[in-house]
């Protein structure tokens, strides 16, 4: 392949910044956090996973799905995490599945619970739970979250951080931060006792519909389990003490985590949910603010998935490091593509754009801005095409 390093009166881009400091003001995103509760002995279990999925999927961009392998019995699945979160929060009257909890608070409908049964998720057929979501996902954010870090593939270490900026004012509480790993599409290996791994599923039509030659006594043998929750990267409820009683508005709170991936997760099946919620006693006083996702790689940022098979595109170099003026900005391509470059803040918002979606050839090329433009903080280069995803940390001072 001929590399291409093109000179600074051809390709050499010097952009001007367009967006002014009140870029940085706008509204975060509110996300829904959808907690199901399912068990691979849940006979009921399957069709209405299958629906919650679909509306999550319709609604992909507000809102969290995260399934806790409790509720009907356990499963290989289950931890003592999962069992310490069923057992705070289902009804006092008993156990059940599959339940569902929406951002763990209570609506008028759920009789003052917060686990809630799933039943068919919706509009059409259960109206209720639908409404709930949606006028959650309508509700002004009150905290922006944004999850960065790396992932060493070498020892299977992730280092992840999650910062949280409060955007309104809320009532004094303990506050924590939540980092969940979640794996999706868990398929365990078969007989290891019922249902470790294989889904009791009492509708055969169903399965026999949606799993064609899977369905064997009463059981999806070799069934993709969605959206696992696998580990509490930061204690089963949160973080304690980083973030004070009564949060400052606009200030920036921070916390770290590491993990070492068992060998039997599939790495590029994981992903990692943050979000920021209420602490106490009681299960009402454990609710969610707001949440988001970042997907594994190598090197992750909220927003941005970061694995980029074949070495398609790269950052090579962003310079001088702290950011100070000028600064430059170097990135490969090795497929022809549509290109865009952007620079986010810490909550996701673009703060800049510095290649607005522009057909590029393969090529190494080197672009200079002002970063003087940028107010003093982190920042994330995000250079990305129709297919793949790269991001780069950016600091200004």
């Amino acid at each position: 392949m001929k590399k291409i390093y093109t000179s600074i009166k051809t390709v050499v881009l010097i952009i001007a910044v367009t967006c002014s400091i009140t870029a940085l003001a706008q509204a975060p995103v509110k996300k829904v956090l959808l907690e199901e509760f399912t068990t691979g002995s849940c006979g009921n279990c399957p069709p209405v996973s299958y629906n919650v999925n679909q509306w999550h999927e319709a609604h992909a961009s507000q809102s969290i799905m995260v399934a806790i392998h409790e509720g009907s019995g356990v499963d290989s699945m289950s931890s003592t995490t999962t069992s310490a979160i069923f057992n705070a929060m289902h009804p006092s009257g008993g156990w059940f599945a599959p339940a569902i909890m929406i951002n763990r608070a209570v609506y008028p409908s759920s009789n003052g619970e917060v686990y809630m049964t799933a039943s068919d998720f919706s509009a059409s057929a259960n109206p209720d739970r639908d409404t709930i979501a949606v006028r959650v996902m309508n509700e002004p954010a009150k905290v922006g979250i944004n999850i960065s870090g790396t992932y060493n593939p070498s020892n299977r270490l992730i280092s992840a951080t999650v910062n949280v900026n409060f955007v309104q004012a809320v009532a004094s509480g303990d506050w924590r931060i939540n980092l969940f790993l979640v794996e999706d599409s868990v398929v365990g290996t078969p007989n290891l006792g019922a249902f470790a791994y294989d889904q009791h599923c009492y509708n055969s039509s169903w399965a026999n519909s949606h799993y064609a030659g899977m369905y064997s006594g009463g059981s999806i043998i070799g069934y993709p389990h969605r959206h696992v929750m696998r580990k509490a990267m930061l204690g089963n409820w949160g973080a304690a003490s980083i973030i004070p009683a009564v949060p400052v508005i606009n200030t920036n709170y921070s916390t770290s985590a590491t993990l070492t991936v068992p060998g039997n997760y599939n790495v590029s099946h994981l992903s990692l949910v943050a979000f920021v919620s209420s602490y106490g006693s009681t299960k009402t006083q454990k609710y969610v603010l707001n949440a988001n996702q970042v997907k594994l790689s190598n090197t992750f940022a909220t927003g941005i998935e970061m694995f980029t098979p074949a070495n398609e595109l790269s950052i090579d170099n962003l310079y001088p490091v702290p950011a100070n003026g000028q600064t430059h900005l170097i990135y490969t391509l090795n497929k022809n593509d549509k290109t865009q470059i952007t620079v986010t803040d810490m909550l996701g918002h673009i703060v800049k754009v510095l290649l607005p979606g522009k057909n590029t050839p393969v090529g190494t090329y080197e672009m200079l801005f002002d970063s003087n433009e940028l107010a003093k903080g982190i920042y994330f280069v995000n250079l990305s095409t129709s297919e793949n995803k790269v991001v780069k940390k950016l600091i200004v001072e």
